[in-house]
């Protein structure tokens, strides 16, 4: 199908209904009505042991206090995913299928809206309202940049009131991007599902080609991958489930402490997630794992200084600048001996030091090059104010 062709299916009569096949019941779909008309649904429902979780009722503590959100146990939370027309966020993407997950007692249910015809579009999103608002916190996938924006174009453009615009959400996408970019190639969520929960999906069908099942749908009423599409989705939402628990474990072990159960691979990563949003414990994950975690990580290397000064640990920074010589340590021992303890000769012999290491380097760069001003800069001051 062209371009041409996808463009004429949002200008034919939306009015005109799409004479569907007898997929739809087969698939188990349940008509739903709603002010704005029908829609119909898709229902599956799974015992919460298959999802490894014991109880709906427990919260993700870790989480909510790792990313400063209230706290909220797991039957609080709607798993949210949507299948769309475009592969971009533009305001003439539809959200075709709307894959709403959340628990019930020993039940998790995966409830799917879908969209058989545009016109059907107000009834869709009423009844996605309606499941929301039931709810305190929504959980994505990439939904902050993606789902939500798009979800909310589609409620104005409908002019349909009451979307929980509000409603916090959690997008595990961050916290994946965070800790796993630098270590896997990928941080999708089916490459997260093969890496970290250990599922490997047997013929799903390429998001790529999501939107053009739809397309053919509306032209001639089926498309045999539609049932391809519906499986992505639901394995979508109840794989965002055991994410969420995944990461809620993840920081449990940070929070109480327990490094010694975090995979040493990931103590750097998790170091300047943790940077950000608990000073204390990002200073204990570095020390408990040693100061060699530093070492070639200037970024890491100077998160680690800030951290000890604002924990007002001076004694701990001076002595560890000390035994860790770089342009940066030196710089910081300089600024300490010149404006805090006033010995401008201990803070020249800093300078005299760096400049004697920036010319031992091999390369220069324009890093060095600016240490080399500011340096500079400095040891004429201080020689002003020595004499």
């Amino acid at each position: 199908m062209n371009l041409k062709d996808k463009l004429n299916i949002y200008y034919t009569d939306t009015g005109t209904p799409v004479t569907d096949s007898s997929w739809i019941k087969d698939a188990g779909a349940r008509s739903i009505a709603t002010p704005y008309g029908h829609t119909i649904t898709f229902v599956q429902h799974y015992d919460i042991s298959s999802l490894h979780i014991d109880d709906s009722h427990t919260d993700i503590s870790a989480y909510c206090t790792m990313h400063h959100i209230d706290t909220v146990t797991l039957d609080r939370c709607v798993f949210f995913d949507i299948e769309t027309t475009s592969l971009t966020s533009g305001t003439g993407n539809y959200a075709f299928l709307i894959g709403l997950g959340y628990f019930s007692g020993t039940t998790f249910t995966v409830e799917q809206i879908f969209m058989q015809h545009y016109s059907d579009e107000p009834a869709v999103l009423f009844h996605c309202q309606e499941v929301l608002n039931k709810f305190k916190t929504i959980v994505t996938f990439n939904g902050k940049t993606f789902d939500i924006p798009i979800i909310k174009t589609r409620y104005r453009m409908n002019r349909i009131q009451g979307f929980p615009v509000t409603m916090p959400v959690i997008d595990l996408l961050k916290p994946a991007r965070s800790i796993f970019k630098s270590i896997y190639a990928s941080c999708s969520l089916k490459s997260l599902e093969e890496l970290l929960l250990g599922i490997t999906r047997t013929d799903d069908i390429p998001g790529y080609q999501i939107p053009d099942v739809y397309f053919t749908y509306q032209q001639t009423g089926f498309d045999p991958r539609l049932g391809a599409v519906i499986e992505h989705n639901r394995i979508d939402i109840t794989s965002m489930v055991l994410l969420l628990v995944f990461f809620n474990s993840l920081y449990q072990l940070i929070h109480t402490k327990q490094f010694g159960k975090v995979p040493a691979h990931l103590y750097k990563n998790i170091a300047k997630h943790l940077y950000s949003r608990n000073i204390h414990t990002f200073v204990e994950l570095i020390e408990y794992a040693g100061h060699a975690l530093l070492d070639n990580d200037h970024s890491l290397f100077k998160k680690y200084s800030t951290a000890l000064k604002r924990l007002g640990h001076i004694d701990k920074v001076l002595s560890f600048w000390e035994k860790n010589i770089n342009l940066f340590s030196l710089e910081e021992l300089a600024k300490h001996y010149e404006h805090k303890v006033k010995d401008y000769h201990r803070a020249l012999q800093y300078c005299n030091l760096a400049i004697v290491t920036i010319n031992s380097l091999s390369e220069c760069n324009e890093l060095t090059q600016r240490y080399t001003a500011r340096f500079t800069h400095r040891i004429n001051r201080l020689n002003r104010k020595i004499q």
